[in-house]
């Protein structure tokens, strides 16, 4: 049975999620509030300041907003009201109804990508890999920048708030994925309970090895890296894609998060792929072409970003492996993974197999399903995986929905049995 529109605003689904959403967004400020104190159930925390990845992220955040500078006054100038007018535009054709509505969105976020696009290109390499994050992190510090208050800590203080937000999105995005795959608000809140908790739970899962090399504080928030954001515009597009019916509003959204999100990870991009072709299949010619066209409005940008962001990092030998994907390291991203150890994976992914066999909207299987394999399969064979199982979060809602959908059908099973009558 399918989730739909009405059970999505029933009276009881609101106030369970927002409790939901509140406990995910405390959980690290309380950590932070007790900043180098031993937490009950949490790991002990300190904040030290922009750390790892985070240096990088903020230092390309500060190089784009400098970048501006390099277009010349009028250059910046021109390229903001152009990328009004053209934004503008957009809405003027959707409001007198020229322009259909999810064209008009897509429309005007190309716009802007472009005049991104344009900037980006005046960039110097800064460290971070990929440009999704430090993109997003940067419009907040465009004003502090501007009044010369910007520093490592105030970056912090900008960022928290933007990370907390991106995981209290996957929370509802969590559930929604849940109801709409299988009709059931049980199964929907208890895996947004699920990915909630999940700061607490993957110590008592996986061991407090789990919540080694940072791998806490990039989940709960802390870390200033492009996880939440990530793992929220993947489980949104999700989310819209199991739409029971799958308006070109909704397609168009679905393909602008996976755009974004392949431009803040760029294994997100064949993710994107994988789900353009269910839309395809179940849907037709027309919301895949409207799901495809807001992925590539983001296009320019990746393209433009790719040289000073993962080739300068390819040649550095000290942040990248000469050798990142081999089929050796296949047996060491499980087995000695900081969290998804074979401890983990005997917890998660026997029940989670179960729910996909329990699942009865196939299309729901294979939008839940193929994604979690391939970015399995695909972070199975790159050398780092073991000691940053981050690359995995993306998939935690879908597996979440999975595995409380087996653990239900088990519970159901088991209560079936012992309600059948004994034979003479």
């Amino acid at each position: 049975m399918r989730g739909d529109a009405r059970a999505l605003a029933a009276g009881a689904w609101k106030p369970a999620l927002a409790v939901l959403v509140a406990v995910r967004v405390a959980i690290p400020l309380v950590a932070l509030a007790a900043s180098g104190d031993q937490l009950p159930g949490l790991p002990r925390y300190r904040y030290d300041g922009l750390t790892g990845d985070a240096t990088g992220f903020y230092a390309t955040s500060r190089e784009f907003i400098a970048s501006f500078a390099k277009l010349g006054k009028a250059g910046a100038a021109a390229l903001v009201l152009a990328v009004a007018i053209a934004a503008c535009a957009c809405a003027w054709l959707v409001r007198t109804r020229r322009l259909p509505l999810h064209l008009g969105l897509i429309g005007a976020v190309a716009a802007v990508m472009l005049g991104v696009t344009i900037v980006v290109t005046q960039m110097t390499p800064s460290g971070a890999a990929v440009f999704g994050w430090p993109l997003v992190w940067s419009i907040p510090m465009l004003p502090l920048r501007a009044a010369h208050h910007l520093g490592p800590r105030i970056a912090f203080g900008v960022g928290l708030p933007i990370a907390l937000a991106a995981n209290a999105v996957t929370v509802v995005a969590t559930a929604v994925i849940g109801l709409r795959a299988t009709g059931r608000r049980g199964i929907a809140l208890a895996a947004a309970a699920a990915y909630a908790l999940w700061p607490v739970l993957m110590g008592l899962v996986g061991g407090s090895r789990a919540w080694g090399n940072g791998t806490w504080t990039v989940d709960a928030g802390l870390a200033m890296y492009t996880e939440p954001l990530s793992t929220a515009l993947v489980a949104v597009a999700i989310a819209l894609v199991l739409a029971p019916r799958l308006g070109l509003l909704g397609a168009s959204c679905a393909g602008l998060c996976s755009g974004l999100g392949a431009l803040t990870k760029l294994s997100n991009g064949f993710l994107a792929v994988i789900v353009l072709a269910l839309v395809l299949w179940r849907c037709g010619r027309e919301r895949a072409l409207v799901f495809a066209a807001g992925a590539l409005a983001f296009a320019p940008a990746v393209i433009a970003y790719w040289p000073k962001g993962y080739v300068p990092v390819l040649d550095n030998p000290k942040s990248f492996p000469q050798t990142p994907f081999s089929a050796s390291y296949v047996w060491s991203s499980w087995h000695d993974s900081y969290l998804f150890s074979v401890r983990t994976l005997l917890v998660l992914v026997p029940v989670a197999l179960v729910g996909a066999l329990a699942l009865e909207w196939r299309y729901a299987l294979l939008v839940l399903g193929v994604p979690v394999l391939f970015n399995a399969a695909f972070y199975s064979f790159f050398a780092n995986t073991a000691q940053h199982p981050r690359f995995l979060f993306v998939s935690l809602p879908a597996l979440f929905v999975l595995w409380v959908t087996g653990a239900t059908a088990l519970a159901e099973l088991v209560r079936r049995r012992r309600r059948a009558p004994v034979p003479a």
